[in-house]
């Protein structure tokens, strides 16, 4: 079952290893990025946050939807994490199963949106585009955190002309 999709850049790193999995009772960790499934030293210091316990996967973004798809895969609790918009939205657009997008952070030379949340034109319509699926975006560092919708705040931003 899926428990959380979590746009942060950091992927995983402490508010994720104790507060989401807490939580939430996630029991995978499963990082979705095209990137970094090939990279073994980023991958080997993501690891070194799982706490003990919690399994952990990584996957391209074709893998990890065919995975977030797979009913032999409801036997999970996961936490699925993305470290961008654009991951997030073809995510959201191929996993019926996602009901919201938490956003711990988006840190990057871009323009600010909200709380450690910066990002360009391209970010911001990704971010759009969940919206206009019926998927909730919104700011919630951890689980004990209120979840600020980000709508009104990605329609503010001028980052569409950028």
């Amino acid at each position: 079952m899926i428990k959380a999709l979590h746009l942060d850049d950091r992927l995983i790193h402490g508010q994720v290893a104790i507060s989401w999995t807490r939580g939430l009772d996630i029991n995978l960790l499963l990082v979705i990025n095209d990137e970094i499934v090939n990279n073994e030293i980023r991958k080997m210091s993501l690891k070194m946050g799982v706490p003990s316990g919690v399994k952990y996967g990584f996957r391209t973004v074709e893998k990890g939807i065919e995975f977030l798809n797979n009913p032999e895969n409801q036997k999970y609790n996961i936490m699925a994490l993305i470290n961008n918009p654009i991951d997030a939205h073809k995510i959201c657009e191929a996993v019926p199963e996602i009901k919201k997008l938490t956003v711990g952070g988006v840190r990057k030379n871009a323009p600010y949106v909200y709380d450690n949340l910066n990002l360009d034109s391209v970010d911001v319509q990704a971010l759009k585009k969940i919206i206009a699926l019926g998927i909730p975006v919104g700011m919630q560092p951890t689980p004990d955190n209120k979840f600020v919708n980000l709508e009104k705040y990605l329609e503010k931003s001028d980052n569409t002309t950028t």
